[in-house]
């Protein structure tokens, strides 16, 4: 019995050791650095619906750097501003486009200037200035200077009529790891502009508006106040946002801006939807006073879509961001 007995005990220290040994090869595989957590990005942004100064980019530049250190203290590392924020947006942009100016230029450096005192980045939109053309345009900046910029592909009738010219190129932009892309207001209402950057598989996009008050419905429906501007967009983003698999970032312009001959009204409002097309951030406010909204945004996308649903879109012909 002695011997059986020395036997079963060698036998559970042997298990015992073997057991201990998975064990510790399971933790180290855990922990290994090289594994897809420590893959993981994140990303947190502010997207603002700010007012501005018509024809004054001086003033703006001013007013938009106090909104930054606001998003900063709150965690944001891209503050996103609306369409020709710089100036202000107009329908009809002749008196607008008087302050014009090159990209990069004046108004660039001061808002690198900002950008590196912040250690943030911004997009911002612009009027541009090119030789003869003019572009609505939104330049980028970071904490290293200027990044570049997008110009509106689809400018409207009344932006046509002022001038404006339609961009041709759909640049790329690193932001901390997330491939950025942007599109800008009427962009929204062509699938050529959306193809384009899933093309490019951005992670996120920038989409920037100036769209005016509508109380009664009776213009484009924009809506009275950021609740119902917000609640319309979701009808054409939501499958835009599915289609590309990428964050959209939508802002719009707020508050009322005089000008020389007349006042322009904003609805405000500023939302961001997920790739799975979900609204994760929406101002909500029955007002049209100036708002931001923060949102964490993550890569790659297995951290908020199903595995099931990513070997779907891989069969699908998807590839991973």
């Amino acid at each position: 019995m002695d011997g059986q007995r020395k036997a079963i005990l060698g036998l559970s220290l042997i298990l015992l050791g073997s057991l201990s040994a998975i064990a510790a090869t399971s933790q180290s595989a855990e922990e290994d650095p090289a594994a897809p957590t420590a893959e993981r990005k994140t990303l947190t942004v502010a997207v603002v619906s700010s007012n501005s100064t018509f024809a004054d980019p001086d003033a703006n530049i001013q007013h938009f750097e106090q909104l930054v250190q606001e998003a900063v203290s709150k965690g944001a590392r891209l503050v996103c501003f609306p369409e020709l924020a710089l100036i202000s947006y107009d329908c009809h942009l002749k008196e607008a486009l008087q302050v014009a100016e090159e990209i990069p230029g004046p108004s660039t450096q001061k808002l690198a200037d900002i950008a590196r005192r912040h250690k943030a980045y911004l997009s911002v939109g612009m009027a541009e200035k090119d030789g003869q053309q003019y572009y609505i345009a939104q330049a980028l900046v970071g904490p290293q200077g200027y990044m570049g910029k997008y110009r509106k592909h689809h400018p409207t009738r009344p932006e046509r009529a002022s001038g404006i010219s339609a961009g041709k190129e759909f640049p790329v932009f690193d932001v901390e790891g997330f491939k950025l892309g942007i599109n800008i207001c009427a962009d929204g209402r062509h699938h050529d502009t959306i193809e384009a950057l899933k093309r490019k598989g951005v992670d996120v996009i920038h989409h920037p508006h100036g769209n005016f008050y509508d109380p009664d419905g009776e213009g484009m429906g924009f809506g009275k106040n950021a609740e119902e501007w917000t609640r319309g967009k979701t009808v054409y983003f939501v499958p835009r946002a599915t289609f590309s698999r990428a964050y959209i970032l939508i802002n719009n312009s707020a508050g009322d801006t005089p000008r020389s001959n007349g006042l322009n009204r904003f609805t405000s409002g500023a939302l961001v939807i997920d790739p799975l097309g979900q609204v994760i951030a929406r101002t909500q406010q029955n007002d049209r006073q100036e708002k931001m909204v923060i949102a964490t945004l993550k890569k790659p996308l297995s951290q908020i879509i199903p595995p099931f649903e990513i070997e779907r879109l891989e069969r699908n012909g998807y590839e991973k961001k």
